[in-house]
């Protein structure tokens, strides 16, 4: 620990300096046994055992009382006022303080929570359970943010190396632990009243086909209502997006922004399969509900869509799912076996119901009461880390607690800064090969002394991996191909949004100038190319834009989903590259 070599700098201080030696090195021994018992709290919560998960963090508080203890009182304080010796040992006070602090408002509580009284009962889900959850998870949220105040007020430059690495330690473990806790916080907070606390709701749940990639994920396949009531959660009524279930419409169902329509000229707003034709789920959301009420009558009060990857990810947590024809759908092989595989032995009509299917039984499975309640956090934190599931309500206060959060699905824009820019992808093949695809995305800057502008460059790689060889055993359904399209080859259009204010300078492919034009969607400039990448090529498109100031900012972007990670990275850009050099 850094507070050894504090004890070490104190020797020199003098008398009164080395009677605080006891003190450090004791504080010393309580912060050092802290860590492992974090670890022991967490693991004890996930494996549902809430007793033992209390007890260490019981004694994480007594030991990081004790530390906090040792390293204050007049002593210690009169000596920090010693030339470099004090500034480090008021950093390791402020250590101490910022530990006890974390272990009393936020592990303690936390580990009193029970996950498995999050467990349905009889179908019915305990919502005093669910509100002490959200609570408590607030709770720690604000005394994480609250801790990482404390570190930021200490001075740095005056630090030794070791002190400073343990502030660095420290804001590492804030910085994750804040990484885990904030997934679950807006859905938590919102959770309690979508799950009725405040009346009876209908939620309208979208599932994601990624072989067919949207904007907003992947094209909708299937829709499934849920009633939910005093906590107690019934399926009752499902849909394929097929023109039968769910028609075509000659007009918008709600209306569209003529720059957004002129964005996406092509089916949003009147097909099902098209909702997520825009990376804002907000409107996805007003579209589906829409759409919902002329074909079913109920006008729901919250929006909910997932993915294939994200189901695969449920999957973990049910285990497999058995569908009444023998079919075993199971983690490991759901990707494959929904996004293509079944169209090899079922028509697509009967590839939508085994779908419907599908989820009907995973819900059944979740609402049993048998499903693991740590796993299942772990893989809805995954899943809407990587934004695999978006969430939204028509309740303003519930929407509120999402805004800003990775189940909300909107393109990022600006915060102070940072720069958020969006990329975003059509599938126009006659097809499923998304599955194939591989997606990396660079956003670089440079200020160049040409102009003295900052230029901006987003490029994006997209690689189809299909095995040509292996063509001739995928289902037609899945492989394409068709007009001037060849077997196995992916269309896809590829979208960059920047925030307010940018130029939108051009854009470039390597190969064949297809469909590009320039736009609006709001606030965002857009801009669209659309390429075609056949099996083991890849092809690159880069978007060029001046910012509106010179100050470099931290670069974002939000990506859409696809089945394969994508792969994201900043740099510096070559202003030669843009001419501006």
């Amino acid at each position: 620990m850094p507070i050894g070599v504090v004890v070490l700098a104190l020797v020199g201080v003098g008398v009164i300096a080395a009677m605080l030696v006891p003190r450090a090195l004791a504080a010393r021994d309580d912060l050092q046994s802290a860590a492992p018992l974090v670890a022991d709290v967490q693991a004890k919560m996930l494996a549902g055992d809430t007793a033992g998960a209390t007890r260490s963090a019981a004694a994480l508080a007594e030991a990081t009382a004790d530390a906090r203890t040792q390293t204050n009182g007049r002593l210690w304080r009169a000596v920090e006022w010693v030339p470099t010796v004090g500034p480090n040992l008021e950093a390791v006070r402020v250590i101490a303080a910022t530990v006890d602090s974390l272990a009393h408002e936020a592990v303690v509580p936390v580990a009193s929570v029970s996950i498995d009284a999050l467990k349905p009962v009889d179908g019915r889900i305990d919502l005093s359970a669910v509100t002490a959850a959200a609570a408590t998870v607030e709770q720690a949220a604000d005394a994480l943010e609250a801790a990482s105040g404390e570190l930021a007020s200490i001075d740095r430059a005056a630090l030794i190396d070791e002190v400073d690495d343990g502030v660095d330690m420290l804001d590492a473990a804030l910085d994750q632990a804040g990484a885990a806790i904030e997934p679950m916080r807006p859905l938590l907070g919102a959770l309690p009243g979508m799950l009725g606390a405040e009346g009876p709701r209908d939620v309208l749940v979208l599932f994601q086909n990624n072989g067919e990639v949207m904007p907003g994920g992947g094209t909708v396949g299937s829709l499934a209502q849920l009633h939910i009531e005093d906590g107690a959660v019934s399926l009752v009524a499902q849909a394929s997006a097929e023109p039968m279930s769910m028609p075509m419409y000659d007009e918008d169902v709600v209306p569209i922004a003529p720059d957004v329509r002129a964005t996406y000229p092509f089916g949003l707003g009147r097909y099902v399969q098209s909702l997520t034709r825009t990376p804002r789920f907000s409107l996805t959301s007003e579209i589906a509900r829409e759409m919902w009420r002329r074909t079913h009558g109920v006008e729901v009060d919250a929006v909910v869509a997932l993915d294939t990857v994200a189901l695969s990810y449920f999957l973990e947590a049910t285990g497999p799912i058995d569908l009444p024809d023998g079919v075993q759908i199971s983690s490991g092989n759901a990707v494959s076996l929904l996004l293509g595989d079944l169209y090899a032995t079922y028509d697509p009509l009967e590839v939508d119901a085994i779908n419907q299917a599908f989820a009907a039984a995973t819900m059944s499975r979740l609402l049993s009461g048998t499903v693991d309640v740590g796993s299942l956090l772990s893989v809805v934190e995954r899943a809407s880390a990587e934004h695999r599931i978006r969430v939204w309500s028509a309740r303003e206060g519930e929407q509120q607690l999402i805004t800003g959060s990775p189940l909300q699905g909107e393109p990022p824009g600006d915060q102070p800064g940072v720069n958020g820019f969006g990329v975003y992808f059509i599938d126009y093949t006659p097809g499923k090969m998304q599955r194939y695809m591989t997606q990396h995305v660079d956003v670089s800057q440079a200020t160049c002394p040409a102009d003295g502008r900052r230029h901006v460059r987003v490029t994006v790689v997209l690689g189809n991996t299909v095995d040509p060889g292996a063509l001739d055993d995928l289902p037609d359904y899945v492989s394409g191909g068709g007009g001037t399209t060849p077997v196995g080859d992916m269309r896809v259009e590829v979208l960059s949004y920047a925030p307010s204010g940018f130029g939108f300078v051009g854009q470039s492919t390597d190969g064949p100038n297809q469909g590009a034009r320039s736009g609006t969607d709001g606030e965002f400039v857009v801009a669209q190319q659309l390429i075609r990448v056949s099996p083991q090529q890849a092809r690159t498109v880069t978007f060029d834009y001046l910012a509106p100031n010179v100050a470099e900012a931290t670069l974002v972007a939000d990506v859409t989903p696809v089945v394969s990670p994508n792969v994201i990275t900043t740099g510096r850009l070559d202003c030669a590259a843009v001419g501006a050099g």
